[in-house]
């Protein structure tokens, strides 16, 4: 696991990059090139993992965070856009999420992203995962 540092600095440049998605987001239309099989994660239509992550949490937040982490669209993130950015995205579709979910603001989403319980259900959620990754 990274540095409280290194995990506060992501956390907000991913707080950041969120906000900038979202203003772009409400700006004009994007135009992609249709020879690109790249998919534009500015503009992906969350609400269906949002709804299987809403599901999952009446069961627990490790449930939660687990759906969340299963989801294809993560693996996409990692493989088209490496690390760094699957980093940020996950962090602002997380922020994204508790926006959704809970109507709260990016300050309160980003306070219960960085909660101790939080990270440690994240952490577990991942390490169930772990052994199926190839």
């Amino acid at each position: 696991m990274s540095s409280a540092n290194k995990q506060q600095k992501r956390a907000t440049r991913a707080k950041a990059k969120a906000k900038q998605n979202r203003t772009q987001r409400a700006a004009a239309p994007v135009e992609l090139d249709p020879n690109d099989e790249r998919i534009d994660f500015e503009s992906v239509d969350l609400t269906e993992l949002f709804m299987e992550m809403s599901e999952a949490a009446k069961i627990s937040q490790q449930a939660m965070c687990l759906a969340f982490l299963e989801h294809p669209l993560l693996a996409l993130v990692l493989v088209q856009e490496g690390e760094e950015t699957a980093t940020d995205f996950i962090i602002g579709a997380l922020i994204e999420y508790r926006q959704w979910a809970h109507e709260e603001d990016e300050a309160t989403a980003m306070a219960w992203i960085e909660s101790p319980a939080f990270q440690a259900d994240y952490v577990a959620a991942s390490k169930i995962l772990a052994p199926q990754t190839p």
